[in-house]
């Protein structure tokens, strides 16, 4: 798991370029396989320290149970605890870094991840501002193209 260091002041990240540079000067190469996720509030400013999940189930759409839920997707699953954790702090937009060993060329498992979890943030109206790669050569965007 990388270890992202947490700035003294707020950092405002209102294009992509900025936020690709930040995100890089944090997670400078993958270390094994997380999943990352990173806050940003109304103004593009980050909020709170970046929230790391190691554990989820190689299918987004893997059955689970959840109290208060009941039985569903792992990505649904998900983007519920996100919807609710950004409504609770105010947090506006949601930033996915998805880490782990080898190239830059997006896998299958990453590709339905990010597709899946998009599609259920979006039902559910959080935000996700953009998804990255954390690969062993460093950090790349993954576009819309790449995962829809």
């Amino acid at each position: 798991m990388s270890t992202p260091t947490v700035p003294d002041q707020p950092v405002q990240l209102s294009d992509d370029v900025a936020l690709t540079d930040r995100l890089a000067s944090l997670l400078v190469r993958a270390e094994g396989r997380d999943f990352w996720m990173f806050f940003l509030d109304a103004d593009d400013v980050e909020v709170t320290t970046p929230m790391a999940c190691g554990d989820l189930p190689a299918d987004p759409h893997a059955r689970v149970r959840a109290r208060g839920i009941g039985v569903c997707s792992a990505a649904e699953l998900l983007s519920v605890r996100i919807a609710d954790l950004m409504t609770r702090h105010d947090i506006a937009q949601v930033v996915f870094v998805w880490e782990r060993r080898g190239g830059a060329g997006i896998e299958d498992d990453e590709r339905r991840w990010a597709h899946a979890l998009a599609e259920q943030c979006a039902a559910r109206g959080a935000r996700v501002r953009c998804q990255f790669l954390l690969h062993d050569r460093g950090i790349r965007v993954l576009a819309p193209d790449d995962y829809l």
